[in-house]
C-alpha cells in the first residue's frame, strides 16, 4: 500500500498538535468549570451515588443488595404531549457503579400490565415498544450524550445525541448488557454499561455527570415522561439534564478491543444475458480486523484492515425514477461509525461511504477538557467520486487507489457554544481534492441558536474523467458558506437558512450533491399543545418560502408552502402540505402546484398503518417538459405474537401529460423477520421494481417495460454488535420489454452465498 509519507505525517501532526493544545487548555479551564458546575447546581436537580461493593446480576431482578446506595431518579414529569404535567404512571430509576461498569435500572409500574407493548426484536428496532431510556453526558458539557434504551424484554438500543443538531445517531453501537422482566405490576429493567464502552473525563477526583431517565409509554397517545422538567422555551435539552455526582476512581482499564472477522462468499453470474448459463464463481475468503485502543478515558485510537459490508444489510429501497441527483445510502461499517459525530458539521463534508473498498485505515477521536479532536486516514482500492452541479449529480468510480485524510478540531465556548475547524484531503494518481474551513455554533439566549460554516476546496480530476464528464482539466477551487438562525419557544419556531456553494466547490470526502447554488429558506411554526384525553395532542401550523438560484443569478427553484400537522388518539398523525413552486430545467421555468399528504395510525402495538399521497405538477426530466404526477406510498407493519414481524410497502408513481400516461413506476417491498430471541433471527427481504413507459409519450426509443426482483435470506446471531455470525443468500433478476415488443421475462442475473463471523475480544 503506497501512502505518501508527507500526508501521513500531516495527519499525525494535526492530531498531536490538537491534543497538546487541548491538554494545555484543560488546566486553564478548571476554575471556570467549577464555577459552571456551581451554576448548574443552582438550577438542575442533583443526585448522589456511591460505588457498589456488592455484585449486581443483570437479570431484571432489582433485589440485589448492590442497588442499596444507588442514586434514585424518580420519573415525575410528563414532557410529551403534556408540558411538565405529573407523570401518568410511576417509574423509579437508579444509577450506581463499580470499578468496571455503570449500572442502570428502573422499576416501571403499570396499572394495566396487559397493555405493555414489548416484542422480541433485533437491537435498535424498538420505536413502537414500551421502554426506558438513559441519556448520559459524562463530560457534562451539554454538547453530546450517549443514549441507552431498554424494553421490558431486555431488547436494547443505543445512539449518540448531538445537541447542536438536536438529532440522535442510532448507527452507533456499543457493547453492553441488558435485561428486562415483566410482572403483574409492570416491568423492571437492568443494564450494565462497561466503562470501556464510554468516553468520560480523566480525573482523580469526584466526577459529576449529566444524566436523566425517561420512559416511553405508547398507548393511545405516545407519552414521554422524564426525571427532569423540560423547559420548551430552552432549545438546549442537555443543559437541563439532572446531575449525578459521586463517580470516582473509575477507569476503562486496558481498554483494548480486537474484532477479527472472516467472510466467505461465492458469487455466480450470468455473463451472457439472458440466454447464457449461470456460471459458478469461486469461493473467496476475506479476513478483516478492527482494533480499538482507549489511550485515555477521553481519547481513543482505532484501526481497521479490510472492513466490508458483507452484504448483510440490504440498503433501504428507493425508487430511482425521474431523479437528477445521486441517492444517499447511510454508512453501516462499525469502524467508520465509531466516533462519527466528531466529524459532523452543517455541511456534510465527511461521508465515509465514499471510501468504498478500504485496504485499511486509522482514526483518533477524543474530548480533552473543552476541546474535541478527530483524525482519520484510509486507503481505498475502489473509490467513488460525486460529481455535482446545479442541475444534477452522479456518483462515479475513480478507477485508481485513493488515500483519504480528515482532521477535525472543535472547542467549547461557554455553556453550549462551539468553534471548530475541518480539513479533508483525498489524494490519488492524477487526482486530489482538498477542503478546509471553520464553523461555529452560538446560543446567545436559551431560545436562539446561530450556526455558521465556511469551507474552501481545491480539486484536480484525472484527465480522462474530467473530459468524459465535462469538468475542468486543470486545478480549480471554490467556496461554500452556510448560515442558519433558529428561534424556538414552547409556542413558536422560526428558522432562516442561507447557503452558497460555488460551481467549483467539491467535497469528495463528503456528500454534497448540488453546487453552483445560492439558497435562502425562511419558515415559521405555531405550536398548539392539547390536553390529556382531548381530540388532539399537538397541532403545528407551518409556512415558509424559499429561493434558489445559480451563481450567475439564474433561477433554480423557488416556492411558497404551508403545512398543517395533527397528532391525536391511537398515535394518529396527519399532515397536509400544499405548495407552489417555480423550477428551472433545460432552459425553461415551470410553475408547479402540488399537494402532499401523509397519514399514520397505530391503534395497537401489533398494527401500524400509513399512507403518503402526492399529487400535482412535476417536471418530466427525461422529456424536458411539465407533467402531472400522482404518487402513493401505503405501508403496513404487522406483528403476529411477540416474535414475527411483517412489513409491506408499495411506492407507486404515475406521470402523465395531456391526459396520456408517460410512465408508471412501482417499488414493492416485503420484509419478514422471525425473532427466535433477542440475539437470533431469520429475515427475508423481497423487492420488486417495475417501470412501464408509454412509447407514444416518450421522445427517446427506450425499453417500455423494465422489471427487477431482489431477494435476500439472512440468518443472524448476535451476542453483541461485534460478536456476530451471519449466513445468507441474495439474488437478482431483471426483465424487460423493448419498443419492438421483444420480451425478456424476469431472469436471474446473479446470486451470492455468504457467511461471516466476527468476534469482539476485550482483554
Amino acid at each position: 500500500m503506497a501512502v505518501k509519507p508527507v500526508h501521513t505525517f500531516s495527519f499525525l501532526f494535526f492530531v498531536a498538535v490538537a491534543t497538546t493544545v487541548s491538554e494545555n487548555l484543560v488546566a486553564q479551564e478548571s476554575v471556570s468549570n467549577q464555577e459552571a458546575l456551581e451554576e448548574d447546581l443552582s438550577r438542575r436537580q442533583l443526585f448522589a451515588t456511591t460505588r457498589t461493593t456488592t455484585r449486581i446480576d443483570v437479570d431484571g431482578d432489582l433485589s440485589d443488595a448492590g442497588w442499596a446506595n444507588a442514586a434514585v431518579l424518580p420519573i415525575l414529569y410528563e414532557t410529551s404531549p403534556g408540558d411538565n404535567l405529573p407523570a401518568r404512571v410511576r417509574t423509579t430509576c437508579m444509577v450506581t457503579f463499580d470499578s468496571d461498569n455503570l449500572y442502570l435500572a428502573c422499576d416501571a409500574a403499570d396499572p394495566q400490565p396487559g397493555d405493555i407493548r414489548s416484542f422480541v426484536t433485533d437491537r435498535d428496532n424498538i420505536d413502537a415498544h414500551d421502554r426506558v431510556e438513559f441519556t448520559i453526558d459524562p463530560f457534562n458539557d451539554s454538547r453530546r450524550a450517549f443514549r441507552f434504551e431498554i424494553t421490558p424484554l431486555g431488547v436494547q438500543a443505543d445512539g449518540v445525541f448531538d445537541q447542536q443538531s438536536g438529532q440522535i445517531d442510532q448507527s452507533w453501537d456499543a457493547i453492553w448488557s441488558s435485561a428486562g422482566r415483566l410482572s403483574e405490576s409492570g416491568y423492571a429493567i437492568e443494564a450494565a454499561i462497561p466503562f470501556k464502552s464510554l468516553r468520560f473525563p480523566s480525573s482523580d477526583g469526584v466526577q459529576t455527570w449529566g444524566i436523566y431517565a425517561s420512559r416511553s409509554w405508547p398507548r393511545s397517545d405516545f407519552v414521554e415522561m422524564r426525571s427532569m422538567r423540560l423547559d420548551r422555551d430552552n432549545s438546549c435539552e442537555l443543559c437541563q439534564s439532572n446531575l449525578v455526582t459521586g463517580f470516582e476512581g473509575i477507569s476503562p482499564g486496558t481498554n483494548l478491543e480486537f474484532v477479527p472477522t472472516i467472510t466467505s462468499s461465492r458469487s455466480d453470474r450470468r455473463n451472457d444475458f439472458p440466454s447464457g448459463p449461470v456460471e459458478t464463481g469461486d469461493v473467496n475468503g476475506d479476513p478483516g480486523l478492527d482494533v480499538r485502543w482507549g489511550v485515555t478515558t477521553d481519547f481513543t485510537l482505532s484501526a481497521t484492515a479490510n472492513p466490508d459490508f458483507s452484504q448483510v444489510e440490504a440498503d433501504a429501497a428507493q425508487l430511482d425514477v425521474n431523479n437528477r441527483f445521486a441517492l444517499f445510502f447511510p454508512e453501516k461499517r462499525p469502524f467508520f461509525l465509531e466516533g462519527a459525530d466528531f466529524f459532523s458539521t452543517p455541511f456534510q463534508a465527511v461521508f465515509t461511504r465514499t471510501i468504498v473498498d478500504p485496504i485499511g485505515g486509522a482514526k483518533g477521536t477524543g474530548k480533552i477538557g473543552s476541546n474535541a479532536v478527530g483524525g482519520l486516514v484510509a486507503r481505498d482500492e475502489s473509490p467513488s467520486v460525486l460529481i455535482p452541479s446545479n442541475q444534477g449529480s452522479a456518483t462515479l468510480a475513480l478507477g485508481s487507489e485513493v488515500t483519504s485524510y480528515v482532521g477535525r478540531f472543535r472547542r467549547d465556548i461557554g455553556e453550549s457554544s462551539t468553534l471548530g475547524g475541518l480539513i479533508t484531503d483525498r489524494e490519488g494518481d492524477g487526482y486530489f481534492n482538498r477542503v478546509a474551513g471553520v464553523d461555529g455554533f452560538i446560543r446567545p439566549t436559551p431560545s436562539l441558536t446561530l450556526q455558521l460554516q465556511y469551507l474552501r476546496s481545491q480539486t484536480d480530476y484525472p484527465d480522462q474523467l474530467a473530459s468524459d464528464r465535462g469538468q475542468r482539466t486543470d486545478s480549480f477551487s471554490g467556496n461554500a458558506v452556510n448560515a442558519r438562525a433558529v428561534y424556538e419557544t414552547s409556542a413558536w419556531r422560526f428558522q432562516a437558512r442561507a447557503e452558497q456553494l460555488d460551481s467549483g466547490f467539491r467535497a469528495d470526502a463528503g456528500f454534497i450533491g448540488q453546487v453552483d447554488i445560492r439558497r435562502l429558506n425562511v419558515w415559521g411554526r405555531r405550536k398548539i399543545w392539547g390536553e390529556e384525553g382531548g381530540w388532539f395532542s399537538r397541532i403545528f401550523l407551518n409556512g415558509g418560502v424559499w429561493h434558489e438560484e445559480s451563481m450567475v443569478g439564474r433561477l433554480t427553484e423557488q416556492g411558497v408552502w404551508a403545512n398543517v400537522f395533527y397528532e391525536g388518539p391511537m398515535q394518529s398523525t396527519v399532515w397536509i402540505n400544499p405548495s407552489r413552486v417555480r423550477e428551472y430545467f433545460d432552459g425553461a421555468i415551470h410553475t408547479l402546484l402540488r399537494l402532499n399528504t401523509n397519514a399514520e395510525i397505530r391503534p395497537t402495538g401489533n398494527l401500524g398503518l400509513g399512507v403518503r399521497f402526492q399529487v400535482g405538477d412535476a417536471v418530466d426530466f427525461a422529456n424536458s417538459r411539465k407533467a402531472f404526477r400522482t404518487q402513493v406510498r401505503p405501508e403496513l407493519e404487522l406483528r403476529l405474537g411477540r416474535h414475527l414481524d411483517i412489513a409491506v410497502s408499495e411506492d407507486l408513481q404515475r406521470f402523465s401529460t395531456g391526459g396520456e400516461r408517460i410512465f408508471t413506476a412501482s417499488l414493492t417491498e416485503l420484509k419478514t423477520v422471525y425473532n427466535f430471541n433477542t440475539r437470533f433471527f431469520f429475515r427475508v427481504i423481497a423487492q420488486y421494481r417495475n417501470t412501464d413507459r408509454n412509447p407514444a409519450t416518450n421522445i427517446n426509443a427506450i425499453n417500455i417495460d423494465q422489471q427487477g426482483f431482489f431477494t435476500q435470506f439472512l440468518l443472524s446471531y448476535k451476542v453483541n454488535p461485534q460478536t456476530v455470525a451471519f449466513l445468507g443468500y441474495t439474488d437478482n433478476r431483471v426483465g424487460s420489454t423493448t419498443e419492438a415488443f421483444e420480451r425478456t421475462p424476469l431472469t436471474l442475473t446473479g446470486r451470492t452465498f455468504f457467511v461471516k463471523f466476527g468476534y469482539a475480544l476485550r482483554p
